[in-house]
């Protein structure tokens, strides 16, 4: 059992992938149509063009951070890319009797499982290697490119932990399948094929330089 059991009726869904992968694409779309409460989660840097605090992170100082770290109020935190900070709430059923989803890193999501019972991960693959290193060029293109790709093998590696494998080849697709695991528990019945998926895109040349 983990340090906090929850409620049977309460769990908690974890999205995780490569940076670029369109995680917080299909976490809106899983929270525009069923009614799951979101955990955002905390960080240093800047807000993005189109970002909203609150909703997609708690955009709060460097000190701010660190006072809520001494609190033991983040389950974790983490240096990202060398440059910012970025911590996950420790109270993720606050203010909600349902289930909870959040987007987490592979390590994020370990640490997690550690602590809470009821916990359903799912990794979302993006369907080729040439895909992730283009929408992460467009998202990114003059920094960080290097340590993302770098970043992206090692998120990778950690597939075959996740209980649902996604391929994120069309919003639409996957954002269905996403809904179908949550609400159905059913048995993902080409996890195998996913898996090989991975392990190729692991073994791609663009992620080892």
């Amino acid at each position: 059992m983990g340090e906090h059991a929850m409620n049977r009726k309460q769990r908690l869904f974890v999205l995780s992938g490569p940076s670029g992968c369109g995680k917080a694409t299909l976490l809106k779309y899983v929270t525009d149509h069923i009614d799951i409460k979101h955990v955002v989660t905390y960080t240093t840097r800047k807000p993005r063009p189109g970002e909203v605090d609150g909703k997609d992170y708690h955009f709060v100082s460097p000190e701010e951070f660190n006072t809520m770290h001494k609190n033991d109020e983040l389950i974790e935190t983490e240096k990202v890319y060398g440059d910012y900070y970025y911590g996950s709430p420790r109270n993720i059923f606050s203010g909600t009797d349902g289930d909870v989803i959040m987007e987490l890193d592979t390590k994020g999501t370990a640490n997690y499982r550690k602590i809470y019972d009821n916990i359903i991960t799912i990794f979302i693959l993006p369907p080729s290697i040439e895909e992730l290193v283009e929408r992460i060029k467009m998202r990114y293109p003059e920094t960080n490119f290097r340590e993302r790709l770098q970043a992206a093998k090692s998120q990778l590696e950690s597939v075959s932990s996740y209980d649902y494998l996604v391929i994120n080849d069309a919003i639409d697709r996957a954002g269905r399948e996403i809904l179908q695991f949550i609400t159905t528990g059913k048995v993902d019945e080409k996890r195998e094929e996913k898996l090989q998926l991975a392990t190729e895109l692991c073994k791609s040349e663009a992620l080892r330089s």
